[in-house]
């Protein structure tokens, strides 16, 4: 048993010749990160906020009907999907307290906001609609949009 440990101390301190000489080389070269992404697939960089495609109700707009918005509710569709919003219906500074309700879709969501009971529309009156959303990016876009209802028929 002393001969071996006499043994390997013996080629700890004098070696075996294998050892490989310390050559200074270049710097290691930074190499391009491997696609995470078959070939021939691209990304999509998303930089834009999201933007209303569509509505019952324009900014600016003068003589909306109250009638089909007290039954149907005010709809905003947007061009990309949303992770968070927040809509509101005010009229003379104070909120209506509306429900609103996203519809998620694949690539569009749309917001409905639903009338409450004894808050509905009423005509020749002015409303403004805010509106707070934030896309799958965290882009966020804030909307304000007023509009004025038609006289009393």
């Amino acid at each position: 048993m002393k001969k071996l440990a006499l043994l390997m101390f013996a080629i700890l301190i004098l070696g075996c010749d294998t050892e490989t000489p310390v050559v200074e080389g270049p710097p290691p070269i930074i190499e391009e990160p491997s696609p995470v992404v078959a070939s021939g697939e691209h990304f999509r960089l998303d930089i834009d906020k999201p933007q209303i495609a569509g509505a019952n109700v324009d900014d600016g707009e003068n003589n909306v009907d109250p009638e089909p918005i007290n039954a149907a509710g005010l709809r905003f569709d947007f061009n990309e999907s949303l992770k968070l919003h927040k809509i509101d219906l005010l009229h003379d500074g104070k909120s209506l307290g509306w429900i609103g309700t996203g519809l998620s879709e694949r690539v569009t969501v749309t917001l409905i906001l639903t009338a409450v009971a004894g808050k509905e529309l009423q005509f020749d009156t002015e409303y403004v609609i805010k509106i707070y959303v934030q896309d799958l990016s965290c882009h966020s876009s804030r909307f304000e949009i007023r509009f004025r209802t038609k006289p009393k028929p």
